[in-house]
């Protein structure tokens, strides 16, 4: 019994004497380490000093602040978010927090957030300049150009020497479609800052767009002299000498890049297209083999290296190229084409024939079946031919006019986006599509929504939508802890219409209890890894990064050149097809997100399987149609079209009088 009483006293000592230790404790001299390791970019060393400092004073904002810029700088935006609340809660006015925190909410995806913070910030100190470039870049994620170029107005007015506001304001307005004013922009981003490389590269490559090949490569050279190990740069300038003619530059500037990054899988691709055509072979088929060592998957460039061992006459190495496209791409109609032409050179003409009648079958599915077989085989075994194919990319995805494709002038001929479900009010028509019924046999009742709202199915592009300024209804939702299966999809949806990816994602993300509406979300959960794949692909490559701490250096990196890789909504997709092999929709956004990965026939296989479950699907008729259109199946596209014009879809008529009146289709 002594004993215990004395090991209660000496706990007691021990607690008051670590309490009387850490009052002890310098706090002061723990703050400064940390800030020079901060400013040393010593980042978890600064991070050890401010949780000493934070210990000995639990009310020391600074030392949150601080420690938050360090995670920041970690890639624990996050943590970094934490750390800027508890920083807010200590000293409410503090505008630096609320700037911080906003830029962290801008990374994990949570943009809404990240304005609201912005706009809290802006109200104590509307004159900062900075806060209103954040604004800014935060807009431009979400697509609202419109509102970017008046954040950076106001900068300007402020600052106006703020080299990377012209910048970005510049940016936004070209993608406004307003280029002159983007070049003065420009023009001015470099008055302010002539020797920044980044700058001269972007005004290069608004330059080419327009056409002015001479001053883009005045601007590229510009640049190379100020940072000559800038792969960017490099890439951009063989672009333009592609576009110029000359190849042999072309390819110098190509393998410059993959000197200065031997991870860069497109260059190689291009550097081995180029050799292709300039019939050096051997070169191609090397340059192939780093291309699929570092991107195994890449079905063209198994098909390609195939093509050049063919004509190596390396038959066997040929063919089980084309095997191995097949196997990532099963109604790769080309390979099997070449795969029959190899077999029959070996002598193994059952083979051959039987892959000729494979190719047949795939190929009729897509065209008239009364047409001549030998002509459409000669057809589709022509290169030029998958040359087309992959050119269409850019075209029939972004759906932007490009100069000399008389084709896409005029005419707006983007796809329709995808399905997704949304909080609509009744009064309020959706932006783009039409309201769709909800596919699933109940629960849509179990969801209590305010008066006058519903929720329903429409496509959405791959952009994001405003909501209304005035719509306050579902404000509160944003400040509850979601339970159950009715909170958290309503939970979801609102921060999915504000722009509050990560919110949303995490939440669609674990509803496996909530029965069938998991798998209908699963619609909405794809949509948004395909939405955030686009705008983290674009804004890698043109935004000036908004920083905790002042740039320092260039903001492009190498592996910045790349295409959106949309594999992940894709997969979800084609789970939620084998839960509900009938869900029309979950085909049609399947067969949506293959044309964004340039899979047009599987695409068009399954537009054809959502067509064949609901067969007033318009949407899928007028993507369909398009898709037949672009790989030269006019009869087809055009009925399929006449059908999407006939079921609503106005956009199907200027179509239709472009490409079918006027070739009597």
């Amino acid at each position: 019994m002594l004993r215990a009483s004395s090991l209660s006293v000496w706990l007691v000592f021990l607690m008051v004497f670590c309490g009387s230790l850490n009052a002890q404790i310098n706090h002061r001299h723990f703050l400064m380490n940390g800030r020079i390791s901060l400013s040393e970019e010593r980042y978890v060393d600064a991070i050890r000093h401010f949780n000493t400092a934070i210990n000995a004073r639990p009310d020391l904002f600074e030392a949150y602040f601080l420690r938050g810029v360090a995670k920041f700088n970690l890639g624990d935006f996050q943590g970094a978010i934490e750390d800027y609340s508890t920083t807010l809660t200590i000293h409410p006015l503090y505008v630096r927090a609320y700037h911080y925190r906003g830029i962290a909410h801008d990374r994990v995806n949570n943009y809404y957030d990240a304005t609201k913070d912005f706009e809290k910030a802006l109200s104590i100190d509307p004159f900062d300049a900075g806060l209103h470039v954040a604004n800014g870049a935060t807009r431009m994620h979400l697509r609202d150009y419109a509102g970017a170029v008046r954040d950076y107005d106001m900068a300007l007015l402020i600052n106006p020497g703020l080299s990377y506001a012209y910048l970005n304001r510049g940016i936004a307005k070209r993608f406004l479609g307003m280029n002159e004013e983007a070049l003065a922009d420009f023009d001015k981003a470099v008055f302010h800052d002539y020797f920044d490389a980044d700058t001269w590269i972007r005004r290069g490559m608004l330059k080419a767009e327009m056409g002015f090949g001479k001053a883009a490569m005045e601007d590229f050279d510009q640049a190379g002299t100020l940072d000559e190990s800038n792969p960017l740069l490099y890439f951009q300038r063989a672009l333009l000498h592609l576009q110029l003619g000359d190849t042999l530059a072309a390819l110098n500037d190509f393998e410059k890049v993959n000197i200065l990054d031997n991870r860069n899988a497109l260059t190689y691709y291009n550097r081995a297209l180029i050799h292709g055509l300039r019939n050096e072979l051997k070169e191609a088929e090397v340059l192939y083999n780093e291309v699929i060592s570092i991107n195994p998957e890449n079905v063209y460039a198994w098909f390609n290296r195939g093509i050049a061992r063919y004509r190596l006459r390396d038959l066997n190495n040929a063919g089980q190229d084309f095997t191995e496209a097949l196997r990532l791409f099963p109604d790769f109609a080309g390979a099997w084409i070449n795969r029959s032409v190899v077999y029959a050179d070996l002598g193994r003409q059952k083979e051959s024939q039987a892959d000729y009648d494979r190719a047949m079958h795939i190929i009729k599915q897509l065209n008239d079946p009364e047409a001549d077989s030998e002509e459409l085989f000669a057809r589709y075994a022509d290169s030029s031919y998958f040359a087309r194919i992959i050119a269409l990319e850019s075209d029939f995805v972004s759906g932007e006019a490009k100069s000399g494709r008389v084709q896409f002038r005029e005419v707006d001929i983007a796809p329709f986006g995808l399905f997704v479900l949304a909080i609509k009010r009744d009064n309020i028509i959706p932006a783009t599509g039409k309201p769709g019924a909800l596919p699933m046999s109940s629960g849509a009742e179990a969801i209590k929504l305010p008066e006058g709202y519903r929720l329903e199915l429409h496509t959405r592009p791959l952009v994001y939508e405003r909501p209304p300024d005035k719509e306050r209804s579902f404000d509160s939702v944003a400040r509850i802890t979601p339970v159950s299966c009715a909170e958290r999809i309503t939970f979801a949806m609102y921060h999915q219409d504000r722009g509050n990816y990560r919110h949303a994602l995490e939440v669609f993300g674990d509803m496996e209890s909530c029965g069938e509406w998991a798998s209908l979300f699963m619609l909405n959960k794809g949509y948004l890894l395909a939405l955030l794949e686009e705008v983290h692909a674009v804004d890698d490559l043109l935004l000036v990064d908004v920083m905790v701490a002042p740039r320092q250096s260039s903001s492009m990196k190498p592996e910045r050149d790349r295409i959106p890789d949309h594999s992940r909504a894709l997969a979800e997709f084609r789970n939620l097809i084998r839960r509900q092999p009938r869900n029309a929709h979950a085909w049609y956004n399947s067969a949506t997100i293959r044309l964004q990965m340039k899979q047009f026939h599987k695409a068009i296989e399954e537009y054809t399987e959502a067509l064949r479950i609901e067969p007033n699907l318009a949407e899928a008729y007028f993507n369909r149609g398009l898709t037949l259109l672009y790989l030269g199946e006019e009869t087809k596209a055009c009925t399929d079209l006449s059908k999407a014009g006939e079921s609503g879809i106005q956009e199907a008529y200027s179509v239709i009088r472009k490409y079918c009146v006027a070739k009597g289709q």
